[in-house]
């Protein structure tokens, strides 16, 4: 599919998540900026990670399926779409209406105290290693305190191919605390309960990524609604 289609996409070609499973609260209450966030996102990945139609992608905490949505309106297919995360009612959904020969979805049981409070602890993504040419994470590491973040960025950095990248967003700023939960009045938003709001101070965070084995190639500010910042990462040579 084209661009140009996807600029106004056919909202019944591609079966939508009801509105409670869209993870993102209001921002997504519409199906068509439900849909177009996912069509901006694929578009995203194309520019800063190389994502086209035979690479291999792995959606780390996909929801409902946001991103593979965005991929049949904008793609029709990659390569390998892998959607993967802890809610079963979410991923039920996805793999029930949106899989396919190029699009499957894997439930883990993995701990996080906001998500998945009786899950493992384990820093799992089951992908084998250099198997992923493009990994996503939306709103994940926004959602760990540092020992987690750092684990699974290991995991991350083992799983990328040697030219893959990496997209995703946290809750960064400059010259805070290094770790802090639930910050009070961040961005003038009120976080309450688990793991709401994880804010890393950019240089501590970024640190953890080059420990793991992944370095930094590109950084925006508060690129997101909720502002978050977007990170494209690489395995470190």
């Amino acid at each position: 599919m084209t661009d140009t289609r996807a600029d106004q996409p056919d909202l019944t070609a591609v079966p939508l998540p009801p509105y409670s499973l869209r993870m993102g609260g209001a921002h997504f209450k519409r199906d068509a900026d439900f849909v177009q966030a996912g069509i901006r996102d694929v578009k995203l990945l194309r520019q800063r990670a190389g994502l086209g139609r035979r690479k291999r992608l792995l959606d780390w905490g996909c929801g409902a399926g946001r991103l593979a949505i965005g991929v049949k309106h904008l793609l029709g297919n990659v390569a390998d779409y892998h959607g993967v995360d802890v809610q079963p009612e979410l991923l039920t959904w996805a793999k029930d209406h949106l899989s396919d020969e190029h699009t499957r979805f894997t439930l883990v049981d993995q701990h996080n105290a906001r998500y998945n409070p009786d899950g493992q602890a384990t820093y799992d993504i089951p992908a084998e290693p250099g198997s992923v040419d493009v990994l996503y994470s939306y709103s994940v590491f926004s959602h760990m305190l540092t020992d987690d973040v750092a684990g699974y960025a290991r995991t991350i950095a083992r799983i990328l191919a040697p030219e893959g990248r990496a997209l995703m967003t946290a809750f960064v700023e400059d010259d805070v605390p290094d770790c802090v939960e639930n910050p009070t009045d961040y961005l003038k938003l009120e976080w309450k309960g688990a793991l709401h709001c994880v804010r890393f101070d950019r240089r501590f965070f970024e640190g953890l990524m080059w420990d793991a084995g992944l370095a930094v190639e590109e950084y925006v500010h508060g690129r997101e609604t909720d502002g978050q910042s977007m990170y494209v990462l690489s395995p470190r040579a």
